[in-house]
């Protein structure tokens, strides 16, 4: 089987695309997920692509590789994916106008309709806006809300586990969030496990955060996903917003003045390694109303198309 991919990361979160058609069906799932393995192309997540009923329009399954499973969205493959709509030849085949500015697209998630506007000056993606509020709804709808481990309380939002790293180092003094050492994974792996024993989840997705950063944002966050096996997600587009809803209703906002319209910004240092923090910024909007949050939309700094070529299976 030969298959035409690009690949890309957005500050190390790595993502492949895919064109569905080339796919044989009932096998989407286990071929994204060969390809993403190290021998092959090595990546986090993997979009298969669909075109839609309109131009512009673009349908889309993505694969997980961890459990393995299809995902309902990916904040990373957006970002990927909208800088490969205008630098290689994926945007002419599915209809997108070049010529717009910004260049949109719309691409049909399994949570939902999730719009793209991409700056463009020609030759490269500036900047990818990624439209997240079907992604708020289901977090909404599949529970928000705080949960304990013993005497220790964290927040679920969703699918996501999301941390205060220093209520965490408060109850549990010695965790290493640099190196992440034995004691930090243990613990960690233990709150995974019961979280998803508690709530049917079966993705053992976190965030991780505090509100000391380093390079002039608002906070930083790392996405320890799967521990046990050295599996961290650098960047996260959906943990990113995510993280937006928890400290919404864990009452951290206060330090941030929201403007009349009930947007707030927030500047999220994360990317490059397994480290707390990064030096990438991660632009998060979030609408928020009296009781919860309304919309959010993201954008990332550092968004890169590193190779695009034909994988052999």
């Amino acid at each position: 089987m030969k298959l035409d991919f690009v690949r890309g990361h957005m500050g190390g979160n790595l993502i492949i695309l895919l064109r569905g058609e080339q796919i044989p069906a009932g096998t989407e799932l286990e071929t994204a997920v060969k390809l993403m393995g190290p021998n092959y192309l090595h990546a986090h997540e993997a979009g298969i692509l669909y075109p839609g009923s309109r131009p512009g329009e673009i349908d889309v399954k993505i694969a997980e590789p961890s459990v393995p499973c299809f995902i309902s969205a990916c904040g990373g493959f957006t970002q990927v994916l909208g800088a490969a709509l205008v630098e290689t030849e994926l945007g002419r085949y599915f209809g997108v106008d070049l010529t717009c500015v910004p260049v949109e697209a719309v691409l049909l998630t399994g949570c939902g309709p999730t719009e793209l506007k991409i700056d463009f000056d020609g030759q490269k993606a500036l900047r990818i806006k990624t439209d997240m509020e079907c992604f708020v709804r289901e977090c909404y709808e599949r529970g928000v809300g705080t949960l304990n481990y013993g005497e220790f309380n964290y927040m679920r939002v969703g699918k996501f586990i999301v941390i205060n790293a220093d209520h965490f180092n408060e109850a549990y003094p010695g965790l290493d969030y640099v190196n992440w050492n034995r004691k930090a994974r243990d613990i960690l792996q233990a709150i995974q496990h019961d979280f998803m024993e508690r709530t049917g989840e079966i993705e053992p997705n976190v965030a991780l955060y505090d509100w000391r950063p380093e390079r002039g944002g608002d906070l930083r966050v790392v996405f320890p996903h799967y521990v046990q096996d050295d599996y961290f997600e650098p960047s996260c587009g959906t943990g990113s917003v995510a993280l937006g809803i928890a400290i919404f209703t864990a009452g951290e906002l206060g330090r941030l003045n929201p403007a009349e319209s009930g947007w707030v910004t927030l500047n999220i240092e994360s990317g490059g390694g397994i480290e707390l923090g990064g030096p990438d910024i991660t632009t998060l909007e979030i609408k928020i109303g009296s009781e919860s949050v309304k919309a959010a939309a993201f954008s990332h700094s550092r968004v890169e198309i590193t190779a695009v070529g034909e994988a052999r299976l």
